[in-house]
């Protein structure tokens, strides 16, 4: 038997520019342990973006007593092959202390609900080649792989 809580102990919450600072020491957890590199001041204008701005996406936090358990950012994209506006899952991550009860695939759960109130017929998402795990969770959820690569050029910086 897991000690881990039970995902219906857990909450999700739209991010207010008042969680930020509190946000910010579990986002440099997750970038520290998906190698990502930290830019902390870009990183904050994004935040600032994502909560001021609905057409941006939804920043959602995982709440457990009130304290940040994980996190989710959803993101409003545009592609015809999609059939327009899409949801993009850009980043979901549960603290360590809070894995093993199902919180993933809850988390999941709540991002296509947000996604079917918004009109979307798709969601995409990112997961690293070597993160066996969180393909697993996907994959179980429904997700596939398409036979492409997603490429970036920055334009900036």
């Amino acid at each position: 038997m897991s000690d881990a809580p039970l995902a219906s102990d857990y909450r999700f919450a739209a991010a207010v520019l008042a969680d930020l600072e509190r946000l910010i020491p579990v986002l440099r957890e997750f970038y520290a342990v998906e190698h990502l590199p930290w830019n902390e001041p870009v990183l904050r204008r994004a935040l600032l973006a994502l909560v001021s701005d609905p057409n941006a996406g939804r920043l959602r936090l995982i709440l457990r007593d009130g304290d940040i358990a994980g996190y989710f950012v959803l993101g409003f994209c545009f592609s015809l092959e999609f059939g327009g506006r899409y949801g993009l899952l850009d980043e979901l991550f549960v603290l360590p202390a809070h894995r093993g009860g199902g919180l993933a695939k809850r988390a999941l759960s709540e991002v296509e609900a947000l996604c079917r109130s918004e009109g979307l017929d798709a969601l995409r998402l990112e997961v690293n080649d070597d993160n066996a795990h969180a393909r697993g969770i996907y994959e179980r959820a429904g997700y596939s792989a398409h036979p492409r690569r997603l490429m970036t050029k920055w334009l900036r910086g």
